[in-house]
């Protein structure tokens, strides 16, 4: 069968009438099976670290994981998907679907080419990619259905990156918090959505894969999960792979600075406030360490923002903004397109100054050139529009 269903944004609601009558053929029964099966495989491509569990994963060629990786890496992750499928996570990878008194297993056949830097192994999901921007996602992974009890059919479906970026609401915004920028706009009638987390090296190689670059992909997998570091004309050229744009500042601020009344869109009063927690920084960590010189970190306000002296830390949600987007003050420096500032484009809070440093506040940024700096690297992030 080639029929390929589509999961498309917003994320499909499942609404499935079933047949008190089995199917009287094969053909019917099987995309029976299927159509009752598809939300138990969403769930496994969206939420990996909910079948992981305490499990650790053996599968070395797909995945390597340190205490200092959050399991939000395993959602919508093609690597998890190969090494669940491949017997990497349970000795049973099927999903049981019990229908019409009967008991059915679905599995995904590794039916797609190998791909050698990776491993030995057949895929189980291969990345595919639209020529032409539509009603239709851009991009997606196809996987290759089947059922055990009934061989010799399959059924291919696309599966979309539900887990990447989040809905940036319709609302008028501000932009930067000086007070001298008296700056707003709004994004009535758009639909908007912003990377939850910085692009990873894992996410490059995808890029590269799908370019035919193999001989460029970082095959260190313990750095897959962390922030691809490329210049800024790559970074470009990777979103506009995906239908995407680089991040721009007054997103940024848009997507960090929280506002003062989330049920009002159009709100009398302006606020800009200089962290994503507080609005007077005053009363944050960032604020304390400023004026006492004897001032220690704890674990907590390295949550918050990852700033000098804190562990490296990625794919964890403590430090996420009103609306999902992760690591809004400190963790990398991050490349910003500004259409207000043009030379300011680089948000400095980072990993790389002190929790006392005046960078930390929303909307203070800083100019890069483009060339990266491995001393003080610059990591990015994208955003889509749909039309």
């Amino acid at each position: 069968m080639g029929i390929i269903f589509l999961f498309m944004r917003p994320k499909p609601e499942v609404r499935l009438v079933r047949k008190i009558k089995k199917p009287e053929t094969q053909d019917k029964l099987f995309l029976e099976i299927i159509e009752a099966g598809m939300p138990k495989v969403v769930d496994l491509w969206e939420n990996g670290e909910k079948y992981l569990g305490r499990i650790i994963p053996q599968c070395a060629d797909e995945l390597a994981f340190d205490k200092n990786i959050g399991k939000n890496y395993l959602d919508c992750q093609p690597h998890f998907w190969q090494c669940y499928w491949s017997g990497g996570v349970t000795n049973d990878p099927s999903l049981k679907v019990d229908l019409f008194g009967q008991s059915y297993h679905l599995t995904a056949r590794a039916s797609y080419p190998v791909i050698a830097e990776y491993s030995k192994n057949y895929r189980h999901m291969k990345f595919t990619k639209r020529s032409q921007q539509g009603i239709e996602p851009i991009y997606g992974f196809e996987v290759d259905l089947a059922v055990a009890e009934i061989p010799g059919m399959s059924l291919r479906v696309l599966l979309q990156d539900t887990c990447r970026d989040s809905f940036l609401p319709e609302r008028v915004y501000p932009y930067a918090h000086q007070k001298e920028s008296k700056l707003t706009w709004d994004n009535f009638g758009r639909k908007i959505f912003i990377d939850k987390f910085y692009v990873t090296n894992q996410k490059v190689n995808e890029w590269r894969v799908a370019l035919g670059q193999t001989e460029l992909i970082e095959k260190d997998r313990l750095k897959w999960p962390k922030p691809a570091y490329l210049n800024l004309e790559d970074q470009k050229k990777y979103c506009e792979f995906y239908g995407k744009k680089l991040m721009e500042a007054h997103l940024f601020d848009a997507a960090s600075m929280t506002p003062i009344d989330l049920d009002q869109p159009k709100p009398k009063m302006m606020t800009r406030p200089a962290t994503p927690w507080q609005r007077d920084i005053q009363k944050t960590f960032l604020g304390l360490a400023r004026i006492n010189p004897d001032f220690q970190l704890t674990p907590l306000d390295c949550q918050l923002a990852e700033v000098q002296g804190c562990s490296e830390r990625h794919y964890f949600t403590d430090s996420v903004s009103w609306m999902g987007m992760n690591y809004p003050l400190g963790y990398e420096q991050e490349s910003l397109v500004n259409i207000f500032e043009t030379k300011k484009n680089l948000k400095k809070s980072s990993r790389f100054f002190p929790a006392a440093d005046e960078w930390h506040e929303l909307g203070k940024r800083g100019y890069w050139d483009g060339v990266q700096d491995l001393l003080r690297p610059v990591a990015f992030r994208c955003y889509e529009e749909l039309p």
